[in-house]
């Protein structure tokens, strides 16, 4: 039985629609948590380690509360960092990681992926029934916060060579942007998610008033706006998302 109200979440197919919104975004927290701990072993200041310590159980946090959001549904939400995309983003990452430019790690998680979640997050709370609308209006305001964070970091870092800096924000975005950007475009260039429990939850989207166009829209619209109060020019940054899939 769906322990909603009946004018909250309707039919059984309006849950089934919300638990494969709800893989995708507990898996999205569980690779952050992962690239958090991560973070945490590059840093050289205790102080910046323990934040991302930090960061990273809120991340887990909220991989928790969408799972509930998903049991409130009657539905048993799976979170599979092993599916395709979010494997290679996090394979994209580590790469990075391993090589030691924490830099680079920080473009790819508290500016990419965040700006990812927080928009994308905004545009389901604007649709989603009642409880499951504010629990994705909270975690996307305390995502913001992790942009915020990065904010300020970045732009000592593009003053000091920001032909450098452009650079390699330049190389994670061909790695990372990218792979998001097949995860929402109109058809998977991979093939199945792994995370949707049957063929793939883009065509039921209007269903419960999700349009994969205002994801799409508004996760790049908060990405550019990221990159500019970074100080990367928008010659560049609108030159980067031209060639994005669709």
């Amino acid at each position: 039985m769906n322990p909603f109200p009946i004018d909250e979440c309707c039919t059984d197919e309006d849950a089934q629609v919300w638990g494969d919104v709800l893989a995708q975004a507990a898996t999205g927290e569980l690779i952050g948590a992962m690239n958090y701990e991560t973070l945490a072993e590059l840093y050289p200041d205790a102080g910046e380690k323990a934040e991302a310590l930090e960061h990273a159980a809120g991340e887990r946090g909220h991989a928790a509360l969408f799972r509930a959001a998903g049991r409130d549904l009657g539905i048993e939400v799976q979170a599979n960092p092993e599916a395709q995309y979010w494997k290679r983003i996090r394979s994209a990452f580590l790469g990075r990681a391993q090589a030691g430019d924490l830099v680079d790690c920080i473009v790819a998680q508290e500016v990419m992926l965040e700006s990812f979640a927080v928009a994308s997050y905004e545009v389901v709370a604007a649709v989603a029934p009642g409880k499951l609308a504010s629990t994705f209006g909270r975690i996307a305001a305390e995502e913001a916060e992790h942009v915020a964070h990065a904010i300020g970091i970045l732009q000592a870092e593009r003053a000091r060579d920001p032909g450098f800096f452009d650079a390699g924000v330049h190389r994670m975005h061909e790695q990372v942007m990218t792979l998001l950007a097949e995860m929402i475009a109109r058809e998977d260039p991979g093939g199945h998610c792994g995370l949707c429990r049957g063929n793939c939850v883009k065509a039921s989207l209007p269903r419960v008033g999700l349009r994969l166009s205002n994801v799409r829209g508004a996760s790049l619209r908060r990405y550019l706006k990221t990159l500019d109060e970074i100080g990367v020019p928008g010659e560049s940054s609108l030159g980067w998302l031209a060639q994005l899939p669709v």
